[in-house]
């Protein structure tokens, strides 16, 4: 039975392949080239650090720790991507839950990520041998730590499958995501403040020698500790490891079980709807712009992959600045949010799905056609207006650049405004689809539409820097001849943007009510993914 799961886990990645056709097919093989490449490099450096057994075993027992942990947070990535992640998908086989675990945990073993992990690890085997007999310990402990961390990753996820099919995982999933995403830049912060100092150094040795105790870390320093006669140490770490790994296999198969007897509860259908109280009616241009910027309101309250991209751009306005532009000017690293924040005015009506068609009844005419676009541009210039204002406010205050906050601003609402108004034209012009499911904030876009998707994204970022260009002209006469030309573009920006808005929705509308047919057929193929 194991065998049978394998085949078909081997068949699904497979097929995946075989499914691609030309530049797609081509694109996925260069991808793999440049991961091949880049784990290679990864490989050969820590093969260089055989020469230096104490800064291996502490090297390498962080990489298993920081694996085992990435392992763990890989139910929150792969939910609704990976199709044998979600248990209740084996429900109805006629298989007891024994079997059904072992099967899972060779399929868990098939795949590009798992071959990418067993050489990583068998470098790291290398690593820590500085004689080659340690190699007959040091490949077991490499692979014990992939089942480890496989082991681990299913337990967790086959628990918390009741809870990531509804929105409160999905909830979980955006504040973890948000959080690893604070803690990377923190790292790189510190990394890039201290990166040769003593002090940092010795902090993280300490660490590396802290983790050589836990179960991942005890695999690292087993080789080590039996090499230099250090039984006790070395019989603590392995009876470490060992307790480790039965009692996730033990959480897992308990997992298991209560997941295939019981119905998970959900919070999809939770929230009482209200009516509203604005009395909005969508009767002319400006009733419709209201009414859709309600809704959409409404919709990035209640669906945190709505609520993720505004986070995170509101952490990028202030932090990326700061970590990236060391000298004067940091204000003007705003910028990059402004532009992040336009592109969430796209693909408007990708993710309406089929439920398109909805619109297509309601919003006939090229009025209320317009009021749409110009609803969905409002909401997401009134966020981004805030972070823009709230972010260039505070760089200028920290980095004592007062004087440059007029011209700043003007350069990042201009590319604000110029990267919403080429978002919500592309919306009608390249529509794609967005996988309604929604059941992982990590999903990918649709397969056959790659290419229109970044063919938008990097259009919009086009658009935002094309707005950019004249308040950063005016900008640099600021600079140059007189200050009070920062107040001119800190005007000229935004209402060029504002112009490009106005003219861009009538352009939308336009071409949203010729080609509505082809965009709903277009964008219906996410309810299938």
């Amino acid at each position: 039975m194991v065998g049978v799961f394998v085949g078909l886990k081997w068949r699904l990645v497979t097929s995946r392949i075989r499914a691609t056709r030309g530049g797609t097919r081509a694109a996925l093989i260069v991808g793999w080239c440049l991961a091949v490449v880049a784990l290679g490099l990864v490989v050969f450096g820590l093969v260089l650090l055989r020469s230096r057994p104490d800064a291996a075993v502490v090297a390498v027992s962080t990489l298993f720790s920081a694996q085992f942990l990435s392992w763990g947070l890989a139910p929150l990535v792969a939910f609704g991507v990976d199709e044998t992640v979600d248990p209740s998908r084996f429900a109805l086989l006629p298989l007891r839950p024994a079997t059904l675990q072992r099967g899972l945990l060779a399929t868990a073993l098939v795949g590009y990520l798992p071959v990418a992990n067993l050489v990583l690890l068998l470098g790291a085997a290398v690593a820590l041998s500085p004689r080659w007999w340690m190699l007959l310990l040091a490949v077991p402990c490499a692979v014990v730590q992939l089942i480890l961390c496989v082991t681990f990753s299913r337990a967790l996820s086959t628990a918390m499958s009741g809870l990531m099919s509804g929105r409160r995982g999905r909830d979980l999933g955006v504040m973890v995501g948000f959080a690893v995403f604070v803690l990377y830049m923190g790292l790189s912060w510190t990394l890039n403040r201290a990166g040769s100092s003593v002090g940092l150094q010795g902090g993280l040795t300490t660490v590396g020698r802290s983790l050589a105790w836990g179960p991942p870390g005890a695999l690292a320093a087993l080789p080590s500790r039996v090499a230099d006669g250090r039984w006790a140490a070395a019989g603590i770490g392995l009876l470490t490891v060992l307790v480790a790994l039965a009692l996730l296999w033990w959480w897992w198969a308990a997992a298991l079980r209560r997941s295939l007897t019981t119905v998970p509860s959900t919070t999809e259908g939770s929230a009482p709807a209200h009516a509203s109280a604005s009395g909005t009616v969508a009767a002319d241009v400006t009733g419709t712009m209201w009414l859709m910027v309600q809704r959409d309101r409404v919709l990035a309250w209640r669906d945190p992959m709505r609520r993720a991209p505004w986070l995170i751009v509101a952490f990028l306005s202030i932090v990326w600045p700061l970590l990236v532009i060391r000298g004067a000017g940091a204000v003007f690293g705003v910028v990059l949010a402004a532009v992040l924040a336009g592109t969430q005015a796209g693909n408007q009506y990708g993710t309406e799905g089929s439920a398109l068609w909805l619109h297509m009844v309601a919003f006939a005419d090229r009025m209320r056609a317009r009021g749409e676009a110009l609803g969905h541009a409002v909401f997401a210039l009134i966020p981004g207006v805030a972070i823009v204002v709230v972010a260039c406010t505070v760089l200028s205050v920290i980095r004592s650049e007062l004087h440059l906050l007029p011209a700043a601003l003007g350069v990042c609402l201009g590319a604000l405004t110029g990267s919403t108004a080429m978002a919500g034209y592309l919306s009608a012009r390249v529509p794609f689809a967005a996988r309604q499911s929604r059941t992982s904030m990590f999903a990918g876009s649709i397969p056959g539409q790659k290419a229109r998707t970044a063919g938008a994204g990097f259009a919009i970022f086009g658009a935002g820097v094309a707005a950019a260009v004249v308040p950063g002209l005016l900008t640099v006469l600021a600079l140059t001849t007189n200050p009070v030309w920062g107040w001119v573009a800190l005007v000229v920006g935004p209402a060029v943007g504002v112009a490009a808005i106005l003219l861009f929705t009538r352009a939308q509308a336009r071409t949203y009510l010729a080609r509505t047919p082809e965009i709903l057929a277009v964008v219906a193929v996410g309810d299938r993914s």
